[in-house]
Formats: C-alpha cells, structure tokens, sequence
C-alpha cells in the first residue's frame, strides 16, 4: 500500500473514531465520517466496507500503546513475569481506555460478522509480544509446556478475551485488572518451568 493510500486511510480511522467519542458509534454515519475526514464516498469504500471495519480497527490503536509499552520491559526480568506485566498493561489499558464505551459493541460485532477478525489477527503487535515471550521463555526453560509457544500464545490471548468478554457482560461492575491478573497468574504458574 503506497504512503497516499495510508494516509487516506488513516483520515478515515481519525475522523471516524473523533465522531465515535463525540456522538457514539450508533450515531455516527459514514456521510458524516466522509464529511469529516474530507474523503469521498468510493474512497470510503475502497478501504472499509462499512462502519463496523472501522470500529475494528480500535485493536491497532491498541497495539500503538504495546509498542510504547515494549520499551519499559526490565531485560533482566524473566518472560513470565513479563507475561504477567503485559497481561496488566493491557488490562489497565482496557479499563481505562477512552474507547471504553465501544468495546461491548467491538466483540459483539466481531462476533456477528463475517469479515476479517481483526481482534484475532496473528500480524498484531498484541500476538508477536506474546508469541516473542512465550518463545523465549521455553527457549530459557522458564516455560514448560507439552502446547507449542504459539498454542501457548493463543491460550495466553483466549483469556484475556474471555476476561474483557466478561467484563463488558458485567457492564464493567469490577476491577478488569485486579481479576484478570488473578486468572492470568494461575495459568502462568501453570506453564511455569
């Protein structure tokens, strides 16, 4: 994809998601996204196929802040615990995010259906973090497991979804965080050399 087309594309994203958190997901139109991101409508469609692709892409916002959070990682800890921080940063993440309101509507979409899953995409910044420790970790024998690194990625990436899953069930009524890091600590200690 050349620079021109990304930067359309992300004149989109912006001004979908600036009308997302101003007026909602459900109010927001794609003539007023159109309007906003000063596109046309072919433009739109060339790279999104409805609203909903675009409420999708709040993964990739997610992983911008992974990529942040990679630098702080302490090289002497071990992958376990680095697991286990990860596991808190999205969490925390998750709980505080300003895109909060959108994530019950995100699964339920991405449930519904039928186009790509971006929340699963195995290209995700979120999969290769997990899959790099999970690596490293059997690499170190920090990690014993009869499941591969990246069956261990998947599992790793099941909990966290059925957490958040949960969570927007619970209309968020407890910590995501002070749960989700109790669930992730028994699988890890489970897997723990």
């Amino acid at each position: 994809m050349n620079v021109k087309k990304i930067k359309t594309k992300d004149k989109i994203i912006k001004a979908a998601w600036k009308l997302f958190v101003k007026q909602g997901y459900e109010k927001t139109t794609i003539s007023e996204i159109i309007e906003v991101s000063q596109t046309s409508r072919g433009t739109f469609y060339h790279h999104f196929r409805g609203k909903e692709d675009l409420l999708f892409s709040l993964a990739y916002f997610f992983d911008n802040d992974y990529t942040i959070w990679e630098k702080t990682i302490d090289p002497y800890m071990n992958s376990l615990d680095i697991l286990l921080s990860f596991d808190a940063y999205v969490l925390k993440n998750l709980e505080n995010s300003p895109y909060r309101p959108f994530l019950s509507s995100l699964y339920g979409l991405q449930v519904m259906t039928s186009g790509t899953r971006h929340i699963l995409d195995p290209s995700r910044e979120y999969y290769k973090i997990i899959a790099g420790l999970m690596k490293e970790g059997i690499e170190k024998n920090e990690i014993k497991s009869s499941l591969s690194y990246m069956e261990l990625t998947e599992a790793f990436a099941i909990i966290e979804r059925g957490l958040t899953y949960d969570w927007c069930l619970n209309k968020g009524r407890y910590s995501l965080l002070q749960y989700g890091q109790r669930m992730m600590k028994i699988f890890l200690n489970s897997i723990k050399a």
